[in-house]
Order: structure tokens, then sequence, then C-alpha cells
């Protein structure tokens, strides 16, 4: 079975053992702008999005598919669920060598905007932008 769930920290552990490269305490915050869901698939989770819905705007904070699972869809069916969303734009900054994500974004519409320099430590960002309405 695959579906989409709020995050719980019923999933916590597992996702702390499995992401490296972001602060999965991030999403325990107590911020009401902030959503995330995960992808379910035989109860265990796979895929995760975290965005922030700020009044009319999306911030991307953060996007996730486990290794073994990738191209098989789960990334663009959490993208799906957020772009539905009613919102004038979203935004995201992405690794300049994130190939893979950055093929994702632009396949939905992100365009680049501007570079954020070091952005991630020695590597440049991609501030890029999806206009909605």
């Amino acid at each position: 079975m695959k579906m989409i769930i709020n995050y719980t920290d019923n999933y916590y552990e597992y996702l702390n053992n499995n992401i490296k490269d972001f602060n999965i305490e991030y999403l325990k915050r107590e911020n009401p702008f902030l959503k995330n869901y995960i992808f379910l698939e035989n109860n265990e989770p796979v895929g995760l999005i975290s965005y922030s819905l700020i009044y009319d705007r999306i911030e991307l904070e953060y996007i996730w598919v486990h290794i073994e699972h990738r191209k098989k869809g789960i990334a663009s069916k959490l993208m799906d669920m957020m772009i539905n969303i009613e919102a004038k734009n979203i935004t995201l900054e992405v690794n300049v060598k994130n190939i893979d994500a950055i093929k994702l974004y632009e396949k939905y519409g992100f365009k680049v905007v501007s570079i954020r320099k070091k952005y991630y430590g020695n590597d440049d960002a991609y501030l890029m932008i999806r206009e909605m309405m």
C-alpha cells in the first residue's frame, strides 16, 4: 500500500537514521507555516517533503526519497501534492551539483532566478521559482 500522510514522530528514528543531509529536528519545530508529509510504502517511510506555506506562497524546504526507491515517481507524487495547493509561487534552493533535483524542478516549471554563492558550504545554490498564478 502506498500513501502520503502527515509526518508524525513515529517515523522520527527511521528518518533520522536514513537522512544524513537534513536535520530531522526541523520537523518537530513549532511552526504554524511548516507542513511535513511522508510517502509510505507498506507502512515504511520512503519519501519526505517539507515546505512552508506562508500566506500565499510556498517555500520548499526539503524533499527526500530513499535511495532504493528513487526513479519510481515518489518525488513527483510529493511535488504534485504540494503544487496543488493554492499559492502565488513556490521558491526553493538547490545545490548546483544536484542535477537530478534540478531536472525534477524544471519538469514542474521552476526557473533559476539567482545563484546563492557558497550556500551549501563550498557549493553554490540556485534559487528557483515557479509562478502559480
